[in-house]
């Protein structure tokens, strides 16, 4: 299976929907469940790419609707448009460093997603640990560390 891991520039964060973690012939006996990623668009661009990267190796029937990325229209528009990608989802996965907390791309996407109804999941990522600070309205509760059977499990 060929697939694209995130494109656009830097600038504009990771961009690119509808990628699927199982291979053509799997994705027929499976139903994927849709996800949307959200994470710190000034900090933890790569790491989000390298999470996004083992996630579609874990062949897990997942779809990506959506992930952060920069709009450069009003925020109002802004988030019309986030909801509507978030709507297509069933989950957030919410990637968590040290930093995140303080993100406001992030507090703005957990609060949208909280909107949309959106199951939120959050992963450690970047050396964050039980005692890093969380984005207001997520809570302890939804978070698990980089551990792909504990990932699946929060998921599943």
């Amino acid at each position: 299976m060929t697939e694209t891991i995130g494109t656009g520039t830097p600038e504009q964060g990771i961009t690119g929907g509808g990628r699927s973690a199982v291979s053509e012939d799997n994705k027929k006996k499976l139903e994927s469940i849709n996800v949307h990623v959200i994470f710190d668009l000034e900090r933890d661009r790569l790491n989000a790419r390298n999470f996004l990267k083992e996630l579609m190796e874990q062949n897990w029937p997942i779809q990506i609707t959506g992930v952060s990325k920069r709009e450069n229209i009003a925020a109002t528009q802004r988030e019309l448009v986030m909801l509507e990608t978030m709507r297509q989802a069933s989950r957030a996965l919410v990637l968590i460093s040290p930093s995140t907390a303080v993100s406001r791309n992030v507090g703005e996407e957990v609060r949208m997603s909280k909107s949309a109804r959106l199951r939120l999941i959050g992963i450690l990522i970047n050396g964050a640990t039980a005692y890093t600070h969380l984005p207001e309205g997520m809570h302890r509760s939804q978070v698990v560390g980089w551990d792909w059977a504990a990932v699946k499990k929060m998921v599943y």
